[in-house]
């Protein structure tokens, strides 16, 4: 998973911000995480390269990015945002409630949904990374998932 500089540099200058050093460590530092990190990840990667950056400001550059779309969010199964570099493709995941395992599903099992919201609801859904919450095989079985 990476980012492209020069792509991230002309959304932020086209939306109106600048191309900062701390925008640029903590956008290197969600690419870096490979996957799901928490706004405590990211900070504790970006602060290795800028010790001063406190954790206000990666929330807040956090926040921007995902408002531009230069990162997705999602819940995990402790119930915190995690961020992300997003993908060429949308891509979805089944968490597990109990274990934490995580299991990512192709869009085409979502694209039904995403048609009935827009013909029942007239909403359209943009998000590209869904995240459902349940109990895995596993954990069903060996009974520790609720009834």
């Amino acid at each position: 998973m990476g980012h492209s500089s020069a792509h991230c540099s002309r959304v932020l200058r086209e939306a109106g911000y600048r191309v900062t050093e701390q925008r640029e460590t903590i956008l290197d530092a969600v690419c870096a995480s490979g996957g799901h990190a928490t706004l405590k990840e990211i900070h504790l990667r970006a602060q290795r390269e800028v010790p001063s950056l406190d954790r206000s400001s990666v929330y807040r550059a956090l926040k921007l990015f995902v408002e531009l779309g230069l990162v997705v969010s999602g819940v995990n199964s402790e119930g915190e945002d995690v961020y992300e570099i997003p993908r060429p493709h949308p891509h979805h995941h089944l968490v597990c409630r109990v274990c934490g395992d995580e299991h990512e599903i192709a869009h085409d099992l979502v694209e039904g949904l995403y048609a009935a919201m827009q013909t029942n609801y007239g909403f359209r859904v943009t998000s590209d990374h869904l995240v459902l919450f349940g109990y895995c095989t596993a954990c069903v079985a060996s009974e520790n998932a609720p009834a």
